[in-house]
Protein backbone atom coordinates (compact mmCIF):
# COMPACT_ATOMS: atom_id res chain seq x y z
CA UNK A 1 0.00 0.00 0.00
CA UNK A 2 2.74 2.46 1.07
CA UNK A 3 4.93 1.45 -2.06
CA UNK A 4 2.11 2.91 -4.23
CA UNK A 5 1.92 6.04 -2.41
CA UNK A 6 5.22 6.22 -3.11
CA UNK A 7 5.22 5.59 -6.79
CA UNK A 8 2.44 8.30 -7.12
CA UNK A 9 4.87 10.74 -5.37
CA UNK A 10 7.77 10.37 -7.26
CA UNK A 11 5.91 10.22 -10.64
CA UNK A 12 3.94 13.51 -10.02
CA UNK A 13 7.57 15.69 -8.78
CA UNK A 14 8.82 14.25 -11.72
CA UNK A 15 5.74 15.11 -13.88
CA UNK A 16 6.21 18.52 -12.59
CA UNK A 17 9.80 19.21 -12.53
CA UNK A 18 10.17 17.78 -15.96
CA UNK A 19 7.93 20.99 -17.54
CA UNK A 20 9.39 22.65 -20.48
CA UNK A 21 11.01 25.89 -19.47
CA UNK A 22 7.95 27.83 -21.06
CA UNK A 23 5.64 26.37 -18.54
CA UNK A 24 7.41 26.99 -15.58
CA UNK A 25 6.99 29.83 -13.30
CA UNK A 26 8.45 33.20 -14.05
CA UNK A 27 10.94 32.94 -11.38
CA UNK A 28 11.89 29.51 -12.52
CA UNK A 29 13.00 30.58 -16.17
CA UNK A 30 16.01 28.55 -17.33
CA UNK A 31 18.46 30.47 -19.11
CA UNK A 32 18.54 28.17 -21.72
CA UNK A 33 14.34 29.04 -22.71
CA UNK A 34 13.57 31.95 -24.61
CA UNK A 35 11.56 34.98 -22.40
CA UNK A 36 7.77 34.30 -23.22
CA UNK A 37 7.30 37.97 -23.45
CA UNK A 38 8.48 37.62 -26.67
CA UNK A 39 6.39 38.19 -29.59
CA UNK A 40 5.70 34.96 -31.90
CA UNK A 41 7.61 36.93 -34.92
CA UNK A 42 10.50 37.78 -32.44
CA UNK A 43 10.61 33.73 -31.38
CA UNK A 44 10.26 32.57 -34.93
CA UNK A 45 13.28 34.59 -36.28
CA UNK A 46 15.69 33.40 -33.43
CA UNK A 47 14.39 29.58 -33.41
CA UNK A 48 14.00 30.06 -37.22
CA UNK A 49 18.55 30.13 -37.41
CA UNK A 50 19.98 26.80 -37.52
CA UNK A 51 23.95 27.58 -37.11
CA UNK A 52 25.04 29.34 -34.08
CA UNK A 53 26.14 32.69 -35.51
CA UNK A 54 22.78 33.91 -37.28
CA UNK A 55 21.05 32.43 -34.04
CA UNK A 56 22.75 34.61 -31.46
CA UNK A 57 22.81 37.73 -34.30
CA UNK A 58 19.71 37.13 -34.15
CA UNK A 59 18.84 37.58 -30.56
CA UNK A 60 20.93 40.66 -30.06
CA UNK A 61 19.27 42.45 -32.95
CA UNK A 62 16.33 41.80 -31.23
CA UNK A 63 17.46 42.38 -27.45
CA UNK A 64 18.89 45.79 -29.16
CA UNK A 65 15.44 46.80 -30.35
CA UNK A 66 13.71 46.00 -26.96
CA UNK A 67 16.28 47.99 -25.29
CA UNK A 68 15.18 51.01 -27.58
CA UNK A 69 11.74 50.74 -26.96
CA UNK A 70 12.36 50.31 -23.30
CA UNK A 71 14.88 54.02 -24.13
CA UNK A 72 11.40 55.19 -25.63
CA UNK A 73 9.39 53.93 -22.90
CA UNK A 74 11.12 55.69 -19.89
CA UNK A 75 11.23 58.74 -22.13
CA UNK A 76 7.45 58.94 -22.00
CA UNK A 77 7.44 57.91 -18.13
CA UNK A 78 5.85 54.39 -18.98
CA UNK A 79 8.40 53.44 -16.59
CA UNK A 80 6.24 49.39 -16.27
CA UNK A 81 6.92 49.18 -20.23
CA UNK A 82 10.09 49.93 -20.07
CA UNK A 83 11.11 47.73 -17.44
CA UNK A 84 9.89 44.85 -19.12
CA UNK A 85 11.40 45.72 -21.87
CA UNK A 86 14.33 45.50 -19.96
CA UNK A 87 13.54 42.59 -18.60
CA UNK A 88 13.39 40.77 -21.72
CA UNK A 89 16.48 42.73 -23.09
CA UNK A 90 18.67 41.28 -20.36
CA UNK A 91 16.52 37.79 -20.58
CA UNK A 92 17.82 37.76 -24.76
CA UNK A 93 21.74 38.71 -23.39
CA UNK A 94 21.37 35.84 -20.54
CA UNK A 95 19.85 33.31 -23.46
CA UNK A 96 22.45 34.35 -26.11
CA UNK A 97 25.14 33.75 -23.45
CA UNK A 98 23.44 30.24 -22.58
CA UNK A 99 23.23 29.13 -25.70
CA UNK A 100 26.67 30.20 -26.54
CA UNK A 101 28.48 28.43 -23.73
CA UNK A 102 26.28 25.06 -24.19
CA UNK A 103 27.93 24.38 -27.83
CA UNK A 104 30.11 21.27 -28.00
CA UNK A 105 34.05 21.37 -27.81
CA UNK A 106 33.91 21.05 -31.99
CA UNK A 107 32.32 24.40 -32.09
CA UNK A 108 35.08 25.70 -30.46
CA UNK A 109 35.26 28.85 -33.53
CA UNK A 110 31.57 29.59 -33.58
CA UNK A 111 31.72 29.34 -29.90
CA UNK A 112 34.65 32.53 -29.83
CA UNK A 113 32.50 34.17 -33.03
CA UNK A 114 29.23 34.46 -30.54
CA UNK A 115 31.17 35.36 -27.33
CA UNK A 116 32.80 38.27 -29.67
CA UNK A 117 29.33 39.23 -30.75
CA UNK A 118 27.70 38.83 -27.57
CA UNK A 119 30.11 40.92 -25.89
CA UNK A 120 30.22 43.29 -28.84
CA UNK A 121 26.64 44.21 -28.51
CA UNK A 122 26.54 44.40 -24.89
CA UNK A 123 29.64 47.57 -25.05
CA UNK A 124 27.90 48.86 -27.78
CA UNK A 125 24.45 48.95 -25.79
CA UNK A 126 26.36 50.47 -22.20
CA UNK A 127 25.15 53.86 -22.97
CA UNK A 128 21.28 53.33 -23.99
CA UNK A 129 21.17 51.24 -20.94
CA UNK A 130 22.91 53.74 -18.44
CA UNK A 131 20.72 56.21 -20.16
CA UNK A 132 17.69 54.21 -19.14
CA UNK A 133 18.50 53.39 -15.95
CA UNK A 134 19.01 57.17 -14.79
CA UNK A 135 15.51 57.80 -15.69
CA UNK A 136 13.81 55.29 -13.71
CA UNK A 137 12.66 55.88 -10.75
CA UNK A 138 14.55 54.34 -7.72
CA UNK A 139 12.09 51.74 -7.17
CA UNK A 140 12.51 50.62 -10.91
CA UNK A 141 15.95 51.08 -11.02
CA UNK A 142 16.08 48.60 -8.12
CA UNK A 143 13.95 45.97 -9.70
CA UNK A 144 16.39 46.08 -13.30
CA UNK A 145 19.40 46.69 -11.32
CA UNK A 146 19.95 43.04 -10.81
CA UNK A 147 18.94 42.12 -14.13
CA UNK A 148 21.38 44.59 -15.74
CA UNK A 149 24.29 43.44 -13.36
CA UNK A 150 24.30 40.12 -14.43
CA UNK A 151 24.91 41.74 -18.09
CA UNK A 152 27.55 42.94 -17.32
CA UNK A 153 28.86 39.79 -16.29
CA UNK A 154 28.22 38.11 -18.91
CA UNK A 155 30.52 40.33 -20.93
CA UNK A 156 32.99 40.40 -18.42
CA UNK A 157 32.81 36.14 -18.59
CA UNK A 158 33.21 36.69 -22.47
CA UNK A 159 36.11 38.95 -22.66
CA UNK A 160 37.36 36.50 -19.87
CA UNK A 161 37.23 33.53 -22.15
CA UNK A 162 38.01 35.41 -25.44
CA UNK A 163 41.56 36.79 -23.52
CA UNK A 164 42.98 34.19 -21.29
CA UNK A 165 40.45 30.78 -21.35
CA UNK A 166 38.59 31.81 -18.68
CA UNK A 167 41.50 31.99 -16.48
CA UNK A 168 42.35 35.49 -16.26
CA UNK A 169 39.61 37.26 -13.95
CA UNK A 170 38.98 35.74 -10.99
CA UNK A 171 35.79 36.47 -9.62
CA UNK A 172 34.05 35.71 -5.69
CA UNK A 173 31.47 33.38 -7.59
Amino acid sequence: MIWKTILILSLSLFAFDSQSPQLKMHGDRQAEALPRELTETETQKILGEESPKPRVEATLKISDLRLASALKFVEESQYKSAAQDVDVYAALIVYADAYTRKLPSSQTKDRSNCLKKIEQAIFKQTRTVDAVLRQFPVDYREEVGPKINEVKKIRLRAVDDLLGGGNIIKTSE
